[in-house]
């Protein structure tokens, strides 16, 4: 579920076609069982393709949303590589999703800036394993979180470096076609943005054009894995705060309607002045 914050009174959440996965292949299929239960907007996600959007012809103020790369029909490079070549290609799609969302009629962009890619995701993945059975508390585990965040410090500098040259590029071209870009935060120690460098590109880039887009799900993940607490995260974005994806976890494991994992909701709302969200299921 999807959400922009806006100073207007509360609207209706959006569901994102993540929800359609498994369940519906094309958008007309999609849009006509979200309004069955109950929503009137909708995300466009990466997991629609060109030949998705061929045809689709939706009703004004349907899509709320498009989350990049949409549509996705190759491989996509990370905004944030250091390959010249690579990261001009990102631009591209990028540029290609902000084109779809004014012709869609959408009013933001959803950006996933990118990765410390040269960070095997081995290392990851073993504390994620160590996490599930039961030695999350271990100072063994704590070592190796630890150990993980110091190595993503000594490599972030050129993938934040090539991430903000990519939104630097990308900002005029939104401003002309008056769209919003919402900064995602990922689900891997390697995303980026973390909180602090969020802070210092929302600080390079102008309001409104430019605010953040809190995942719920991504930001639970990475508090459990001994990270920042989710509403650390929206306490300290909360003025740049443009929507949420909104959806639950359970142990390590995201993607789920709110009420079927343990996050506490409860306590994340004092702390966001968003509209309801963008559910993500």
């Amino acid at each position: 579920m999807s959400l922009i914050s806006t100073p207007t009174p509360p609207r209706a959440p959006a569901l994102s076609t993540m929800w359609m996965q498994l369940r519906h292949s094309n958008l007309h299929e999609f849009v006509t069982a979200a309004g069955t239960v109950g929503f009137r907007q909708v995300e466009l996600s990466h997991v629609v393709t060109g030949e998705m959007l061929a045809g689709f012809s939706p009703v004004p103020g349907l899509v709320r949303t498009l989350h990049h790369p949409c549509p996705n029909d190759d491989s996509v490079p990370e905004l944030s590589s250091p390959d010249e070549a690579e990261r001009a290609r990102a631009v591209l799609a990028a540029l290609r999703t902000l084109e779809w969302a004014t012709r869609l009629e959408a009013e933001a962009v959803v950006l996933h800036l990118g990765v410390v890619a040269s960070l095997d995701r081995r290392w990851e993945n073993g504390l994620r394993s160590r996490w599930l059975a039961g030695l999350g508390g271990t100072p063994a585990c704590a070592t190796l979180a630890q150990t993980i965040r110091q190595m993503r410090a000594a490599q972030v500098e050129p993938f934040l470096t090539a991430a903000h040259r990519s939104l630097a590029e990308l900002v005029p071209h939104a401003e002309r076609l008056a769209l919003r870009l919402g900064l995602e935060n990922g689900e891997w120690v390697t995303s980026i943005p973390s909180l602090d460098e969020l802070d210092h590109i929302l600080a390079d880039f102008p309001a409104p054009t430019v605010g953040a887009w809190l995942d719920t799900g991504h930001a639970t993940i990475l508090e459990r894995l001994g990270g920042t607490p989710l509403t650390s995260w929206a306490e300290r974005i909360g003025p740049r705060l443009l929507g949420l994806h909104y959806h639950d976890v359970a142990r390590l494991r995201d993607h789920l309607i709110p009420g079927l994992g343990s996050i506490d909701f409860a306590a994340l709302a004092p702390t966001s002045p968003c509209d309801p969200p963008h559910l993500r299921s």
